[in-house]
Order: C-alpha cells, then sequence, then structure tokens
C-alpha cells in the first residue's frame, strides 16, 4: 500500500469499535418499549393480546428509528456509510409491516369482535388512527417497490415518501396515546415524550440544521464538459477553502444545483475526481431524468450544495496488490476517481478497467481514459452489447471470458469494484469470482440505490 493511503486505510479499520456501539444502541432503542409489556404486564388478558401489543410496540420504535437512517447523521452513517445503511432501511422496512401487520392480525385470529374496529364509521378515534397508519404504510411500501411501474420520478416520490412516513408514524403515536394503558405512569409518560421528542429533533436536523450547514459550504460550479454517452461533467469549487472536505476514491454525494439548501430533494452522484483535491470535485452525470437532463445547460456560478462524501465503495478500505474495476454506463465515474487518485499518489500498483456500454457512443469519459490509459500500470478494456460492424474490440457482456484475457493467473490479492446497473452489477460480481477473485475481494455499488 502506498503511504499515501495507509491513514486512509487505519481510518476505516478504526470504525469497527464503534460499529459495534451503534449496532447495541440500535437494539436498545429498537427493544426498549417492550419494557412496557413486561413491567405492566396484565396476564388476564391472555397471551395473545400481550403478543399483539409487543408486536406493536416494536413496530413503532423501529419506525421512529427509520427516520434516523433516513437523516444521515455523520455519526451514525459514516461507521457503516449511507449506501449500506439505505439497504438496511428497507430491511428493516420489511420487518416494519409484518409486525404492523400482525399486530392487529393476532387479535382478529384470538377473539373475531375486534373486527369491528376495522369499521372507520363507528370504531373509535383509536381504531381510525391504527388503520390510517397500517394503510399508509402499504401505499409507502408499494410506491416504493413500484416507482418506476407508477412513474413517479424521483423528487415526487421522495416528497410522498416524507409524506407518508409522517402519516404513518404520527397515526401511529397518536393511537398508542389515546389508548392510554401504556402513558398513566409518570416514567412511561417520560418514555413517550422522550420518542416523541426525538422524532421532532430529527425533522428539525434534516430540515434545518442540515441545509444550513450545507449553504455555508456550499459550491460553486466551475465548468460544463461534454462526456460523450449523454453525459456531462460538473466542475465544482467551495466558496470558501473550508467547505472542501476530504473524499476517498469511489464514494458518492447527494447534490442539489441551484436551488435553495432547504430543497427536500437532492440526488446521489459518485465523485468523478481525485481525492488528493477535495478543493476542486467533479461529478460526471447523465441526462435520463427531469434533473439530470438539465445538467448541461447550468452555467458556470451557479450554486450547488453537496451532501457528502458517503460510501463505502472505496479501494481504501482494502489492502490489495491490484485492483480489477468494472463498469457498465455511467457506472464509470467512481472509477474515474479511483483512477485520478492512483495517478497522483503516485499509486504503481497495476489496475484494469473493463467499461461496459451499448456502442461505441454510449462510452463516457475516453478522452480521459485515454489519457490514463497511457501509464503501463493502466489497462482499459471497452466492452460492447452492440457494437457497429466495424467494432474490432471485445463484444457481448462482461463475462469470465473477458477477464480471464487480460488479468494474470495469480489473483490471491486482487480486488474487484463494480458500479452499474443492478442486473450488470450482478452479472458482473459473478465474472469475477468465476474467473478467480476471491468472493470477499469483490464489491459493488448499484445504480438503484435510491
Amino acid at each position: 500500500m502506498v503511504p499515501a493511503a495507509a491513514p486512509a486505510r487505519a481510518q476505516w479499520e478504526g470504525r469497527q469499535a464503534r460499529v459495534v456501539a451503534w449496532r447495541l444502541g440500535y437494539l436498545t432503542l429498537a427493544l426498549a418499549p417492550l419494557a412496557l409489556c413486561l413491567i405492566d404486564l396484565d396476564p388476564g388478558r391472555g397471551f395473545w393480546v400481550n403478543l399483539s401489543v409487543a408486536a406493536g410496540f416494536v413496530a413503532l420504535s423501529l419506525l421512529g428509528l427509520q427516520f434516523l437512517l433516513a437523516a444521515r447523521w455523520p455519526r451514525a452513517t459514516t461507521p457503516f456509510g449511507a449506501d449500506v445503511l439505505l439497504q438496511f432501511h428497507r430491511q428493516v422496512t420489511v420487518l416494519i409491516v409484518v409486525l404492523a401487520l400482525g399486530h392487529p392480525t393476532v387479535l382478529f385470529v384470538w377473539d373475531s369482535r375486534f373486527l369491528g374496529l376495522l369499521d372507520v364509521v363507528s370504531a373509535p378515534m383509536r381504531a381510525k388512527l391504527a388503520v390510517l397508519s397500517v394503510v399508509a404504510l402499504l401505499v409507502l411500501v408499494a410506491t416504493s417497490i413500484w416507482r418506476t411501474t407508477l412513474r413517479l420520478s424521483y423528487p415526487a416520490w421522495q416528497t410522498l415518501h416524507a409524506g407518508l412516513a409522517l402519516v404513518v408514524a404520527g397515526a401511529a403515536l397518536a393511537h398508542v396515546i389515546m389508548i392510554g394503558y401504556y402513558v398513566d405512569q409518570r416514567w412511561e409518560q417520560v418514555l413517550w415524550i422522550a420518542y416523541t421528542a426525538a422524532f421532532v429533533w430529527v425533522g428539525v436536523y434534516v430540515r434545518v440544521v442540515k441545509p444550513i450547514g450545507r449553504y455555508r459550504r456550499r459550491f460553486r460550479v466551475v465548468a460544463v464538459t461534454a462526456e460523450g454517452g449523454g453525459s456531462h461533467g460538473l466542475e465544482l469549487e467551495p466558496v470558501t477553502p473550508a467547505a472542501a472536505r476530504a473524499f476517498a476514491p469511489g464514494q458518492f454525494a447527494w447534490i442539489m444545483v441551484g436551488r435553495s439548501p432547504f430543497a427536500l430533494t437532492y440526488h446521489p452522484f459518485s465523485y468523478a475526481s481525485s481525492a488528493e483535491h477535495p478543493e476542486r470535485v467533479r461529478f460526471v452525470i447523465r441526462g435520463i431524468g427531469p434533473f439530470t437532463a438539465g445538467i448541461g445547460d447550468v452555467r458556470a456560478g451557479a450554486d450547488v450544495y453537496v451532501d457528502g462524501p458517503w460510501g463505502h465503495f472505496s479501494p481504501d478500505r482494502v489492502d490489495a496488490s491490484a485492483w480489477v474495476l468494472i463498469a457498465g454506463g455511467v457506472g464509470i465515474t467512481p472509477m474515474l476517481s479511483i483512477l485520478l487518485t492512483r495517478r497522483d499518489r503516485g499509486d504503481h500498483r497495476p489496475v484494469w478497467l473493463f467499461q461496459a456500454a451499448r456502442d461505441e457512443e454510449s462510452l463516457v469519459a475516453q478522452d480521459l481514459l485515454a489519457e490514463l490509459a497511457a501509464d503501463p500500470g493502466v489497462t482499459v478494456v471497452p466492452i460492447l452489447s452492440r457494437p457497429a460492424a466495424t467494432w474490432t474490440g471485445e463484444r457481448g457482456r462482461v463475462d469470465p471470458d473477458h477477464l480471464r484475457r487480460y488479468l494474470p493467473a495469480d489473483l490471491g490479492e486482487v480486488h474487484a469494484f463494480v458500479c452499474g446497473p443492478p442486473g450488470m452489477t450482478d452479472a458482473a460480481c459473478a465474472a469475477a469470482q468465476a474467473a478467480g477473485i476471491a468472493p470477499r475481494a469483490v464489491h459493488s455499488e448499484r445504480f438503484s440505490m435510491v
């Protein structure tokens, strides 16, 4: 490992203790409301009623913690990586749905008289709030899973997602308070007040504190360049030197161009510049949506608000003898950061870049890659799935044979980094392992993170 990368590796390794601490803290907060069930347990109500109550309490506490996961609080997010926590956020949502549906279902099976609570006309308000919370939760999950099918733009979906989450949490909390069984003791009141205050604080942090910080650390556009494949490079510099933030090659940030830092929607993009120069950062963005389609029209001098860096997709985390980089489409962007950082650090470890695209017109950043490939330690291999008849390079989709033709026989300490659309990424990871790279040494990042 080159000396410049050693401190970064030590920093990654030093986070393990914090990971353990945050996991224990999460479990404690998630299970804390169960104390209400255990302390105020009423055997006369029967096992099934108490089980239903326990499921409801855990669902509510997990729901509250979802707001913390989505807030991207640096102290809690950095040890894991925002991409990892986002995946965990999705997985926990499945558990919340199971518990939220299980909470009333157990009661309905145990005593069919509880089915009357579903009558939203005559049922008491506490029951109406419970129904509202569960229905809003199901709509939230459905619109997240089928966002593309429903043709919801990312900004529209994010606004809907945030609104529904507030309805789910607010209605569920009001449901508990109106039942009243678990809020008559002083310590119980303190517990629920603390949970409510935590919800409010997360909202204030996300919508007020963080935007103010982003405004103080805002960037300005220096240049916008065409990069091929329908992509544009957005080059930025901080308004004040203190705004420059160190990042690791391969990481990403959420950005907003030209609007208020209080805007609801930010968009995630990987850094495409050298981590050795955080005072001048660059993103390469393909125009495929309402926001990205206008990147080429951004004027120099426009303000850009950056929330980052985030992510664990970085060679700085590992001690490798060489790297295999596999990129699909605009997944080339973190690879550009990795290659540029390698150059600026004077790192001479060999690297092979396999760039997958449909045709020559879809290839991104070809001029920069040609410059980087002048280094004898860098091998760039474009692979086109639908090339023109005149194409003389590699054809098809990334497979083990493509990799074996260029990689050495001994891949013991070689690590692979794969970035692209989900299907391509899964296939490329499998190809890397089939070519001889150890599964533990294959790292990936998928475009469908949001």
